[in-house]
């Protein structure tokens, strides 16, 4: 029996698991962490995944992720409901209050199963890996070395099993690197004699603060739940057992947003925004968790036509990751699963052919999906830098995409057809240029927008932004 071994043990590295031993493939995943509690009620005070900074961020399961779920992977998603996350939609939930529109389009896609809680969610992936067979999960066993055979390419070594940090050597046909965006491989691979991984890094980061409410019910969606206002951003989002989180982001060089750490300057900000200010009407269960978010990064694994190393396929944030501020990780990371799940399988014993299937399926859409959220990323950056300083808004009427860009996002707070098209985007099912290039879709989307004034979330200016800040 053929037989992968997976190094990492996060949502994505447990659906590729689960994938493959669908496929017949018995799958050992080597997860550097302890191993996960077994019952729902230690899930937020008891498990630690020190390797992954965010675990106890805020978190979302984009719509398009959760249709691959159910498509594939349906057990995950009944187990995140045992554990207390439960469904919701937010297009939905926000078309209650628009005032015009097609009150008949159908938003039942864009349903989702996440929980503000992390834990609770990514609890979905480790309980149905448990009892999936052929997958068996080693825990606290960090890989820490390559082990390599004969070439199959001259001159690239071949990757035929790793070595933990206890000692312990597993073998595979393929060796399956899911360990995140603070993947070891790369070096690993140098160390073997590699040609070691450039990175390409698009710096857009921002800082994230978070804090956790509890109540008898989750606020009601009267506007986006995530909405630009000026130089910051505000993301709310339910959660589990009736919790729910607010979080605030802003530029890492708005030094003056530092005062948001205080509860009490956080919620004065929110509060601000009628839209939103329900939001923190529940019982506070948290502090003001605050974290610097990561720049989008590529890595090479290919170069000059040749992989670093054959026997070694990575997918997910150890390829490439996004900043986490659009929610998209784990859903990008089921895609590049899915895409690569039966090249993998029909490759096991040709390890030249799978890399070259490797390279082929990335870049033909894991690299398209990872350039268009760079690009939604920079154009929100610009904007929120030059409203910090107070310098004029940064947009170039010239600038065909950017014009057609914020038509689209305002004219989907005024009908519901538009609506529906741009949830399509935000939420991962499609590509903009996929939909923007549909029969009268463009046409559409600029008659609603020149019927209406531009939309803009209610909440301060910069101006007043400060003076909340003190």
């Amino acid at each position: 029996m053929s037989k992968v071994i997976v190094v990492g043990g996060g949502p994505t590295g447990l659906a590729t698991a689960m994938l493959l031993a669908k496929r017949g493939v018995e799958v050992v995943v080597l997860d550097r962490e302890a191993p996960a509690p077994m019952e729902v009620d230690d899930l937020w005070e008891n498990w630690e995944r020190r390797s992954v900074a965010q675990f106890h961020q805020v978190h979302y399961l984009q719509p398009a992720a959760h249709a691959q779920l159910a498509a594939h992977l349906p057990e995950v998603l009944e187990h995140m409901a045992t554990a207390g996350v439960e469904e919701f939609n937010v297009p939905e939930l926000q078309a209650r209050h628009m005032l015009a529109g097609d009150k008949d389009v159908d938003l039942s896609r864009f349903v989702t199963r996440t929980s503000c809680r992390r834990p609770f969610m990514e609890f979905g992936f480790v309980a149905a890996a448990r009892a999936c067979p052929g997958v068996e999960i080693k825990s606290a066993s960090p890989v820490t070395e390559l082990v390599v055979g004969p070439e199959v390419m001259k001159g690239v070594p071949h990757v035929v099993g790793v070595k933990t940090e206890n000692g312990d050597a597993y073998y595979g046909d393929v060796i399956i690197d899911t360990s995140g965006r603070r993947t070891a491989l790369p070096a690993l691979i140098a160390s073997v004699g590699g040609v070691a991984s450039s990175e390409h890094v698009s710096d857009f980061g921002f800082v994230y603060n978070t804090r956790y409410y509890k109540g008898d019910s989750i606020p009601e969606y009267l506007g986006d739940n995530l909405a630009a206002v000026g130089s910051i951003s505000l993301l709310t989002m339910p959660g589990d057992h009736g919790h729910w989180s607010a979080t605030i982001y802003h530029s890492p060089q708005d030094k003056a947003m530092r005062k948001v750490r205080d509860p009490e300057v956080f919620e004065r900000v929110i509060r601000s925004m009628p839209l939103h200010a329900q939001w923190i009407d529940g019982e506070p269960v948290s502090d003001v968790n605050s974290m610097a978010a990561s720049a989008n990064t590529v890595r090479d694994f290919f170069v000059d036509g040749r992989p670093s190393a054959t026997g070694l396929v990575p997918i997910g944030d150890a390829w490439g990751f996004t900043n986490p501020s659009l929610g998209r990780g784990i859903c990008l990371g089921l895609k590049h699963a899915l895409r690569l799940a039966d090249p993998i399988v029909a490759n096991l014993d040709r390890p030249a052919s799978l890399a070259e299937a490797w390279f082929q399926e990335t870049q033909s859409d894991a690299q398209i999906w990872h350039t268009a959220t760079v690009d939604i990323e920079k154009s929100r950056a610009a904007e929120v830098d030059a409203l910090r300083q107070g310098l004029p808004d940064p947009f170039d009427p010239s600038d065909v995409a950017t014009a057609i860009g914020r038509a689209f996002a305002s004219a989907s707070h005024y009908d519901l057809e538009v609506k529906a098209w741009y949830n399509e985007i935000a939420g991962c099912y499609a590509l903009a240029m996929e939909v923007i290039s549909r029969p009268g879709v463009m046409e559409r989307i600029l008659e609603v927008a020149a019927a209406h004034p531009e939309y803009q979330t209610p909440g301060p200016n910069r101006e007043e932004l400060e003076r909340l800040l003190t």
